[in-house]
């Protein structure tokens, strides 16, 4: 098996092999880091779906999402967030409460046990997040961050033509 530098230099000839790679290294990152979040939180019992769920839902959000709000967030279905809300609010971190003004609307809002999950975290997770980008100066940090910030709106673009439907934001 080739190492990935050498698969990286293979791909530098022109800019459709390079987006090529940029493609694949992105699902290999997020496998690898996907991981590596699993672990971190496997003592809490959280999984990484559940964990990005968490970090949407106290970071994302001005009031309480539905469920239909926080799938169009997550980029997924309304089913699959259902279950990990059931899921979440089974560990005490979550409760889904019907909408005051429309009581077939499910909303999403954090429990006593979500910042309890959180409090103490900080300092834990702060090192893991560092550790991700420990090969990374504070340059390529910030020219990261843009072009990550371009690709994420266009992808939005790209995933909203896709599932034929227009979410809000």
């Amino acid at each position: 098996m080739k190492d990935m530098e050498t698969v990286r230099i293979e791909h530098m000839a022109s800019r459709d092999a390079m987006e090529r790679y940029i493609l694949v290294a992105l699902f290999l990152i997020e496998q690898r880091w996907s991981y590596i979040i699993g672990r971190e939180f496997r003592d809490e019992n959280i999984t990484t779906k559940q964990w990005l769920f968490l970090v949407m839902l106290g970071n994302v959000f001005e009031r309480p999402p539905s469920m239909q709000e926080m799938a169009e967030a997550m980029s997924t279905t309304h089913q699959n967030v259902k279950q990990l809300a059931v899921r979440l609010e089974d560990k005490g971190l979550i409760r889904i409460k019907p909408d005051p003004q429309n009581r077939r609307m499910l909303r999403l809002e954090p429990a006593e046990g979500f910042h309890r999950f959180w409090a103490g975290r900080d300092k834990r997770d702060a090192e893991a997040v560092k550790s991700l980008f420990d090969s990374l100066d504070d340059e390529e940090v910030k020219s990261l961050f843009n072009i990550f910030a371009k690709l994420e709106e266009a992808s939005k673009e790209r995933y909203l033509e896709y599932c034929g439907r227009r979410c809000s934001k």
